[in-house]
């Protein structure tokens, strides 16, 4: 006589949904969490808007960024550059430490800390001399 297993057991399925349970909390307090991905964005949207003006003012001379409360812009002798997309508003709720930076034709700069915030979630986008913002 043959003997046939089929199907889980009672403690098999149970480990099975504890296992989900966790993984499933897990990944749901990461997507949830609304103000630390608009702080990391704006973060985000700061660092590229400085790499843009450093390597624009290598090749061109005289760029400046400037970082408000809720936006940064980037321009070129005081005036706007057109089709650039800035300036450019940090997301909802991102508020920023004031900062103007100068880039010569070889990208330096004043070295600066620059603190994004949102209801106690903060992150720091630092500059150094050479124009490097990390």
């Amino acid at each position: 006589m043959k003997w046939r297993e089929s199907g889980f057991t009672l403690i098999e399925l149970i480990a099975i949904i504890v296992i989900l349970g966790v993984i499933g909390t897990t990944a749901s307090s990461r997507f949830t969490d609304g103000e630390i991905a608009s702080v990391q964005a704006s973060r985000d949207d700061l660092v590229a808007a400085l790499f843009f003006a450093q390597q624009l003012a290598m090749a061109r001379d005289n760029i400046q960024v400037t970082v408000a409360a809720t936006s940064v812009n980037v321009t070129e002798n005081g005036t706007a550059l057109s089709d650039s997309g800035y300036p450019l508003n940090f997301a909802s709720g991102v508020t920023a430490s004031a900062a103007a930076f100068n880039y010569d034709k070889l990208g330096r700069t004043n070295p600066t800390a620059i603190t994004l915030t949102s209801d106690g979630t903060s992150a720091t986008v630092n500059v150094s001399g050479s124009g490097y913002a990390y």
